[in-house]
């Protein structure tokens, strides 16, 4: 169990993404209540249509929802570690948010004079979670093994294709820095990989060998930009496409193992890329 909560999985939750899932909750949950009424219902009580009503339950969840998103990505700067735990623990506190909300907003829809009572507050609660979490675990569930099948795919396909990338042509390069006395030549046959850390950029050698440089990793790939073995794989990873050693897959995307310990991670949004790269690299 412990494995599985620590599996890795997509981090969803960029402002984009979460509005086109949060108006895609918004309807499905409104569909969900008018056509199944899952808890039972007194229409006697209700100040507006039950149609009224659902959107109104629906467009707390879109709000907290939202809320909850926008704190997340100013608290948390690495986007990259997010796990299952992670998932479930973010999404069962926005459940709780919002079920707390449906209990403040009783007495605003319904006609009732205890709609204060702690007795609906527990209700409210366990009825969001009951329906959301298990909603949410199957969805994820079901996610975690549809991504981790496509990129253990794509790992296997791209991996066969590691024939003769071991092939080394020497080349050096002048790169320019942000501080010209920083200036450097790189020799593309001894580089493995660069890894940004905001203006200063780790340049990764053969032999552990590690340079630290005062420039952005725009700049170092637009330096590079001509050379078809070198590839932006990620947005803080650029990588040279000839050392990689075996290509991997989990539910977060690829992995470019350069030994047999460390890889460099491919983002989703950059694998088309990469791809293309990778299978039309000058050998």
């Amino acid at each position: 169990m412990r494995k599985y909560f620590n599996l890795s999985y997509p981090f969803y939750y960029d402002i984009k993404t979460s509005i086109i899932i949060s108006i895609l909750v918004f309807v499905l949950s409104t569909l969900f209540s008018i056509l199944f009424e899952p808890f039972e219902v007194n229409y006697k009580e209700l100040k507006f249509s039950f149609l009224f009503i659902s959107i109104i339950h629906s467009a707390v969840s879109f709000i907290v929802f939202m809320s909850s998103v926008f704190v997340l990505n100013v608290f948390r700067d690495n986007k990259n570690d997010w796990k299952l735990k992670n998932e479930f623990c973010f999404l069962f506190l926005v459940l709780l948010i919002i079920g707390i909300s449906q209990f403040l907003i009783r007495d605003l829809i319904y006609l009732k004079e205890d709609n204060w009572s702690f007795k609906y507050l527990v209700e409210e609660i366990r009825n969001t979670i009951l329906v959301g979490g298990l909603l949410i675990f199957v969805i994820t569930s079901i996610n975690i093994e549809r991504l981790k099948n496509i990129y253990i795919k794509k790992g296997k396909d791209l991996d066969s294709t590691l024939n003769a990338t071991l092939n080394k042509v020497e080349k050096h390069i002048e790169i320019k820095t942000q501080v010209i006395s920083d200036d450097f030549t790189l020799n593309l046959n001894n580089f493995l990989y660069a890894k940004s850390d905001k203006n200063y950029l780790e340049i990764y050698l053969e032999d552990n060998l590690v340079l630290l440089k005062r420039i952005t990793i725009k700049s170092f790939e637009e330096q590079l930009s001509y050379c078809a073995n070198i590839c932006r794989v990620h947005r803080s990873y650029i990588i040279n496409l000839k050392i990689i050693i075996k290509v991997t897959g989990n539910s977060q995307g690829l992995q470019l193992w350069i030994n047999d310990k460390d890889y460099v991670p491919v983002s989703r949004k950059l694998i088309p890329e990469f791809e293309y790269k990778f299978k039309n690299q000058n050998l």
